[in-house]
């Protein structure tokens, strides 16, 4: 029962930096709309919906890796795990709401950078919880190549 508990909560807690960024995505989405998009840009639904799986990923990874409860070695990870999460949160208002393509760039090194020490600490808690994370990782690189995309053709 305890392991659920903290399951259900680490799913919360990972769906944070969608509800974080969701006010300044469609405001923006008229400037978003005016915008040359780089090659293999999906289509905007897509977005949300595999941010939604990402998320639901980077929480049971999050579960499985802190269920034997807080010590020094899970209390490091989730700090690096609530690290992640605010920087993440930090990239939608950055990119839509100032319309920063450098600073989204910024933070998307920074997640980068911060998620190898993550998933480091992450796999020596649990290998399985580290693997979750293969695609959140993937995704990033991504999210990467497409805001320094955007950041080169729109000047």
């Amino acid at each position: 029962m305890k392991w659920i508990a903290g399951f259900v909560v680490w799913l919360a807690v990972c769906q944070l930096p969608a509800l974080a960024g969701i006010g300044f995505v469609y405001p923006n989405m008229a400037w978003y709309q005016t915008l040359q998009k780089p090659l293999l840009t999906p289509p905007d639904i897509l977005f949300g919906m595999i941010w939604s799986v990402l998320y639901i990923l980077v929480g049971v990874a999050a579960a499985k890796a802190f269920r034997s409860g807080l010590n020094e070695r899970t209390k490091t990870a989730m700090l690096l795990l609530l690290v992640q999460l605010v920087l993440n949160a930090l990239w939608t208002p950055v990119f839509f709401g100032l319309h920063s393509f450098a600073g989204a760039v910024v933070i998307l090194v920074f997640m980068l950078g911060e998620g190898i020490y993550l998933h480091r600490t992450i796999k020596r808690l649990d290998k399985k919880a580290a693997v979750l994370l293969y695609p959140y990782w993937g995704w990033l690189v991504f999210a990467l190549y497409l805001t320094i995309g955007f950041w080169g053709i729109n000047r």
